[in-house]
């Protein structure tokens, strides 16, 4: 978020925000209001630490998360991915061969070129978030050994000293767990993690899941209560400590009691879908946290999240899409053609799909309206010779819902914020949209070999 040569921030008051809290290159935190982010890149922070205002130089901020100001509106209902991965949630109101219309509650009607298009996602609904922390020490049960090692800090626990705890929490069937883990320069962590965990008392067999990540890299094992204790169902030894230069780690894991599956996600990316081989599925609702570490070198887990999910959005997007040189239309019920989709109509009835199905025996082209009630998944076709994106994007943003768009500049102003996006252009955003905002160019990159 602080600024590169070329790259402007607007400046002026930001509102009547409360408890931003930013980042800073290294890894320490401030929370206050963000005021003002000036054309040399200075934050201007109002903090209770300081009777005046906080200026914060230029390349010192890192993130920012804003403390939202109400209450998100209803999603609209519709999910487009655009070629680059961004992600933005709409309303669709039509769709030809040249473009896509559709309004964001964030920012208002938008023209997305057609070749911009990746996939449409539609029924999509928010997900349901059970937990939300840590809110205090309290609510975590820990034995009177580790009382003294954990330090709680705003929706973190730093653990001072080999330390555990425990929460029984709301697990629904199909359940997300996401946290973030963090450690120190040149420290070799140990976090553990259980969760669909029953909460025994220690030693005792049980039926649970549990993540390990440190030196040897990261693992997600299985205990059993019978049988065979332990079996590996992840083995990442690729993903050590060294790999992650900001020294910390975005985790979140989709798990499917009623499929046995387990998808496990890292700083935004999917590293793949699982199998749970044990036929008596963990039916526990806690989560136990363990940090192995010495005094003097804390470790800490924070933001940690437990969302309500359905599978079948997530199933249908990671199936074959079908030839990439065609447009793919999967319904609800699992129907899937392939062909190219003409456009999305509105009539009195609701929207209409008009899909011309390509068979691939001799049969003659097929065109068929479908309702947009019955339509789950658009797969765009792929662009004919498209290049890859390699203008630089120095910011993302992330809104409220599942948007997150990448952007070559932003300007704040008191109710608004514009940005310039690589594929859509100039946008206006409410202000009280954007959750987070961060620097993707400000990680050194490394040296080349010699």
């Amino acid at each position: 978020m602080i600024l590169r040569v070329g790259v402007l921030w607007g400046c002026g008051l930001i509102g009547p925000l409360c408890a931003d809290e930013l980042t800073l290159d290294g890894g320490a935190r401030l929370t206050g209001t963000v005021r003002s982010i000036n054309e040399a890149g200075v934050v201007e922070l109002a903090s209770e630490l300081s009777p005046e205002p906080v200026l914060l130089k230029r390349g010192t901020v890192e993130k920012v998360e804003f403390k939202s100001k109400g209450a998100a509106p209803k999603p609209p209902g519709a999910l487009v991915e655009l070629v680059n991965g961004d992600q933005l949630p709409v309303a669709i109101e039509a769709l030809d061969d040249g473009k896509l219309t559709v309004v964001s509650p964030e920012a208002g009607r938008l023209e997305i070129p057609r070749d911009s298009l990746k996939t449409l996602q539609l029924g999509v609904r928010s997900l349901k978030v059970t937990y939300a922390g840590p809110r205090s020490l309290d609510e975590w049960t820990h034995g009177e050994g580790d009382a003294k090692n954990w330090v709680f800090e705003r929706r973190g626990l730093i653990a001072n000293g080999p330390a555990t705890a425990s929460a029984k929490l709301t697990l629904p069937q199909q359940f997300s767990l996401r946290f973030t883990l963090k450690w120190q320069a040149k420290q070799i962590p140990n976090f553990q993690i259980y969760f669909a965990d029953p909460l025994k008392e220690k030693g005792a067999l049980c039926d649970r899941y549990y993540l390990q990540f440190g030196g040897a890299g990261l693992e997600i094992k299985r205990e059993a209560a019978k049988g065979k204790r332990w079996i590996t169902i992840v083995q990442l030894g690729n993903r050590n400590p060294n790999d992650f230069p900001d020294h910390q780690l975005q985790v979140e894991l989709k798990v499917d009691r009623n499929r046995s599956r387990l998808q496990l996600i890292l700083n935004g990316k999917i590293e793949g879908d699982y199998i749970d081989p044990i036929p008596a599925v963990p039916d526990g609702s806690g989560i136990t946290l363990v940090c192995n570490t010495q005094n003097g070198s804390p470790l800490e887990i924070r933001d940690i999240e437990v969302l309500e999910y359905d599978d079948v959005r997530d199933r249908q997007y990671s199936e074959e899409r079908g030839e990439a040189t065609l447009d793919g239309l999967l319904t609800r019920e699992d129907e899937r053609w392939g062909g190219h989709l003409r456009e999305i109509l509105k009539t009195g009835d609701g929207q209409i799909f008009r899909f011309l199905i390509q068979y691939k025996d001799k049969r003659d082209d097929e065109l068929k309206e479908i309702p947009g009630a019955y339509v789950s998944t658009v797969f765009f076709a792929a662009k004919d010779g498209a290049k890859p994106d390699d203008q630089p994007h120095p910011f993302v943003l992330r809104l409220r819902g599942e948007g997150l768009l990448r952007v070559t500049s932003c300007v704040f102003n008191e109710e608004t914020v514009s940005a310039v996006h690589p594929l859509l252009g100039p946008m206006n955003f409410r202000r009280e949209a954007i959750v987070a905002m961060e620097r993707t160019d400000s990680k050194p990159k490394p040296a080349p070999e010699p």
